[in-house]
């Protein structure tokens, strides 16, 4: 009787502490949604709050301003993760797969050459280089997806998942006379699906949050993603804040500038849908990386 009495209390306290936390990690959201719907003049004057006061929605009307520009950078973005995500899950299991099959020739040696990858990098020229020269993938929409398409790390992430799965399935396959591809796509994917959850969810957050190979392969604002044309209004507001981009707005009348409010609403505007898939992935996301992390 004291055990279960016991047991409860830890639980309860347990559930407390959780819940707590989860609350602390959320004001901080809260407080930046109702920010980016308040009055610039009152963000300066009274703060942060945990109330929307004197609503104002002034800061997403200057967002979407060039209405054309943020919906296209919002396609650019949206179409990269779902197919960057679902090509990177893909062929890291499709390379992962192999290299967890025991007997494999040369499978030491091919392990040895992707970790190599891990820890030498030919920097920054030879792969521009590579990209727009020899690749020619300058102002393409694939330059922002595959050049990290593939990644080392997810790789042995995957493959120490894929022997953890007994043996016995595969083998037991081949002699019904299934491939190799077969037994790949019809047992071993199904049962992957944490680790399949966990690399999805990485590759997403690193889709979705793309400005870099923007910056540097991209001139079209039409490839543009929304986290480029977000870092690019941040740019314009502080040159309107700097003494040049004063004098600019002096001869435009002194308008209040909301660009507090600007930073909340581009970053609602920008962690919004994320936010949003990783409830559904979570389930499976520390079981991928528990299992995935152990090495056999």
């Amino acid at each position: 009787m004291k055990d279960k009495i016991f047991d409860r209390i830890v639980l309860i306290t347990a559930y407390v502490l959780t819940g707590t936390f989860a609350v602390i990690c959320l004001v901080p959201l809260w407080m930046a949604f109702c920010a980016s719907f308040t009055n610039e003049n009152t963000l300066i004057r009274e703060g942060y709050s945990l109330l929307i006061r004197h609503f104002d929605i002034t800061s997403y009307k200057i967002i979407f301003t060039k209405t054309n520009t943020i919906y296209k950078a919002y396609l650019v973005t949206v179409s990269m993760t779902v197919l960057g995500t679902m090509l990177t899950v893909f062929f890291t299991a499709l390379t992962a797969y192999p290299l967890s099959v025991k007997g494999l020739k040369y499978g030491g040696k091919i392990n040895l050459y992707i970790y190599l990858t891990m820890l030498l990098n030919g920097g920054l020229v030879p792969n521009y280089i590579l990209i727009t020269r020899v690749l020619d993938l300058k102002d393409n929409f694939l330059v922002l997806i595959i050049p990290g398409m593939i990644n080392a790390y997810n790789i042995f992430l995957m493959t120490n998942y894929f022997k953890t799965l007994p043996a016995s399935l595969a083998e037991s396959a081949k002699m019904d006379g299934a491939t190799d591809f077969k037994i790949f796509i019809r047992i071993i994917l199904p049962l992957s699906k944490p680790i399949l959850a966990t690399i999805a969810l990485f590759a997403a957050m690193g889709y979705w949050n793309e400005w870099y190979k923007v910056l540097l392969y991209i001139e079209k604002p039409d490839l543009y993603t929304l986290q480029f044309l977000i870092m690019k209004l941040q740019r314009e507001l502080d040159f309107l804040k700097s003494e040049l981009g004063a004098r600019a707005m002096e001869a435009m009348g002194n308008v209040t500038l909301p660009s507090l409010g600007i930073r909340m609403a581009t970053a609602m505007l920008s962690i919004g849908p994320i936010v949003l898939v990783y409830p559904f992935l979570q389930k499976y996301f520390m079981k991928g990386i528990m299992i995935g992390s152990v090495k056999e």
